[in-house]
């Protein structure tokens, strides 16, 4: 928990952003009534371990292997809800009075500066948990989260969060599992903006990154590509021009294609040349 806060905070130094953000409005969602399990995919069959391949997709790792008696608790102890796009789900500095659960839709996860200018830490989607740091923590919020689109979010009072963990331990080593993928994540970004010193290297080591949780096909590795060039530019502290050049220059060079939203990597291994970084990590790959 405390490499995660030093981690935001090195960042937020290295970049000179303070909080300005208002906490979350509860007043502008719209409190959604209970309901069917069919309609929440992580109260599934208790029968579905960890590794199961038929565990539904956008669920989050939070819910795998929990009995029945843990998800029927939290959805007892849930609020389901819905809240517009642009909306702020979580303030800077603001105080842990509650952990949400992204089911539908995505957020931007971001640090901002007074001047306007914003560090955009990543984009979180169905099945990741907002505020998971600070609410076990206690401290206040190192990022921003403001919804992409219209969400739908199930939120649990920190301390019913406490206990819950408490009471099913499962759900406690879910939640080690989880922290543990978000401190691997900064550390990845960390690597991307402090060793990386032109801005091709980074927007390369940005999309490597990407392709951890990219599709393996045949033609490569798919990635979906949610952000725009601004936003990817917000990411590794470049202009959205520089981006635009750099990502043409990629694709001429065949290191990347794109297919709409889709970016494919043809070769992760010819990307980390160009990216300079040890081809080895990707041994089983040949260079296009």
């Amino acid at each position: 928990m405390r490499f995660l806060q030093l981690i935001h905070s090195q960042t937020r130094s290295r970049f000179g952003f303070h909080s300005r953000e208002p906490d979350f409005s509860k007043g502008k969602v719209q409190i959604c009534e209970k309901r069917s399990a069919a309609e929440f995919p992580m109260l599934v069959s208790s029968e579905l371990k960890w590794d199961d391949a038929r565990w539904p997709s956008g669920t989050g790792e939070f819910f795998r292997g929990l009995s029945f008696d843990a998800r029927r608790d939290f959805e007892l102890l849930a609020t389901h809800f819905q809240c517009p796009p642009t909306e702020v789900l979580i303030g800077e500095e603001q105080i842990p009075f509650s952990i949400l659960f992204l089911l539908e839709g995505e957020v931007n996860l971001s640090m901002n500066s007074p001047d306007g200018r914003r560090f955009l830490v990543g984009v979180a989607g169905a099945g990741d948990i907002l505020g998971l740091s600070s609410a076990v923590s206690g401290d206040s919020s190192e990022i921003r989260a403001e919804a992409r689109f219209s969400c739908k979010i199930a939120s649990l009072q920190r301390q019913d969060f406490l206990d819950f963990l408490l009471n099913y331990p499962t759900a406690y080593q879910n939640v080690i599992r989880e922290l543990s993928r978000l401190y691997r994540r900064s550390c990845e970004r960390l690597r991307i903006l402090g060793l990386t010193m032109s801005v091709p290297a980074k927007v390369a080591r940005l999309v490597l990154d990407w392709c951890r949780e990219g599709q393996k096909t045949k033609s490569g590795t798919e990635i979906r590509c949610m952000l725009t060039h601004e936003e990817i530019g917000e990411c590794i502290g470049a202009s959205r021009e520089t981006v635009t050049r750099t990502l043409t220059d990629l694709k001429n060079q065949g290191l990347i294609r794109l297919n709409g939203s889709t970016l494919i990597v043809p070769s992760c291994m010819a990307l980390a040349v160009y990216a300079g970084i040890d081809s080895m990590r990707f041994p089983n790959e040949p260079v296009a």
